[in-house]
């Protein structure tokens, strides 16, 4: 078989983890050896593989291909929070290893450039450290915009090389809360749990965001990471009903979200509540699509969303969704 730039891009993340059929290996072997830019991507996705894989064996284990292609089509579990962070800072690194000088001063979709979102990913992580053994703060939307403001000035003269320093360091000491901190513990407001799955939202978010304005590909999703973080998002839903102002005491909803990393929820649509045995509404979306709404990156009628029985309640539901996100 022969393999065109659009199957290498969907064939490469399996080849990188030596997850493809002989004949499917065989073609991606002749691409990347007839192509250099296609060689050094699938270097860096292995790199990144055995970057997740250092704490254990670097080898693919028995039996990888079958469960990547049951996760296609079968339910997934969510990951531990620091995992599903982890996870998403490769593929944020994958995707700054691809950009070029041209492109960081390229606008991206909340207004900074790529090089000063770059750097914002780096000062929101340093604060949820600082919160960690610091006086106690609220780390909302309002503070991430003013510290961001505040700090992006003094960093007009770095070279990118030391802004990607500073994410690295950044991110590194974010991880680390996990072993030294137990998931409940307060942070900014927050569980550590929620932060490092809220930290893991954010680089998500951002690699889409420059991905988009810089035209590059965005390196795959992995579906437990759509999962552990469509999870905080659903769960997150009553509590951005109130923020929006719905009243919706013993009102119940029922949160289909399909594809790879989706799931089943039902949850009450008011804090103080329980679910009740039969939901109002049952609202369909795609998780990927779900999750882009909640980071207010797609308005309500851009969600290709199904809602029966109530269907106002289902376009509440979305049209609450982002009620805390930041820049």
């Amino acid at each position: 078989m022969d393999v065109t730039r659009r199957e290498f891009q969907d064939l490469v993340g399996a080849y990188a983890l030596d997850a493809c059929d002989p004949d499917e290996a065989a073609a991606m072997d002749a691409y990347v050896a007839a192509h250099e830019d296609a060689a050094a991507e699938a270097e860096r996705l292995r790199v990144v593989a055995a970057w997740l894989g250092a704490a254990g064996a670097l080898h693919p284990p028995t039996g990888l291909r079958e469960r990547l292609l049951a996760a296609v089509t079968e339910p997934v579990a969510p990951l531990p929070p620091v995992d599903a962070l982890r996870r998403e800072s490769a593929r944020f690194e994958m995707l700054l290893d691809s950009l070029d000088d041209d492109d960081l001063t390229i606008p991206t979709e909340n207004g900074l450039s790529v090089r000063d979102l770059v750097t914002h990913v780096a000062i929101i992580d340093e604060a949820f450290v600082a919160a960690a053994s610091g006086p106690s703060v609220f780390i909302g939307a309002d503070y991430v915009e003013q510290r961001t403001a505040a700090q992006l000035p003094g960093t007009a003269e770095w070279s990118f090389a030391r802004i990607r320093d500073r994410v690295r360091t950044a991110r590194a000491a974010l991880v680390d809360l996990d072993a030294q901190y137990a998931a409940d513990a307060r942070v900014g407001g927050y569980s550590l749990g929620s932060v490092l799955v809220i930290r893991a939202f954010e680089t998500w978010t951002h690699c889409h965001d420059i991905a988009v304005a810089t035209s590059r590909p965005e390196p795959p999703s992995e579906p437990p990471v759509l999962r552990t973080m469509a999870d905080l998002a659903v769960q997150t839903l009553p509590l951005a009903l109130a923020a929006r102002g719905f009243s919706l005491r013993g009102r119940t909803a029922r949160v289909l979200l399909t594809g790879p990393g989706g799931g089943d929820w039902t949850i009450a649509c008011d804090g103080r509540d329980a679910p009740g045995p039969v939901p109002d509404v049952v609202l369909r979306a795609p998780v990927v699509e779900f999750c882009r709404r909640f980071a207010d990156r797609l308005t309500v009628d851009d969600v290709p969303f199904e809602a029966d029985g109530d269907v106002e309640l289902g376009r509440a539901l979305l049209e609450a969704a982002p009620a805390f996100a930041g820049l």
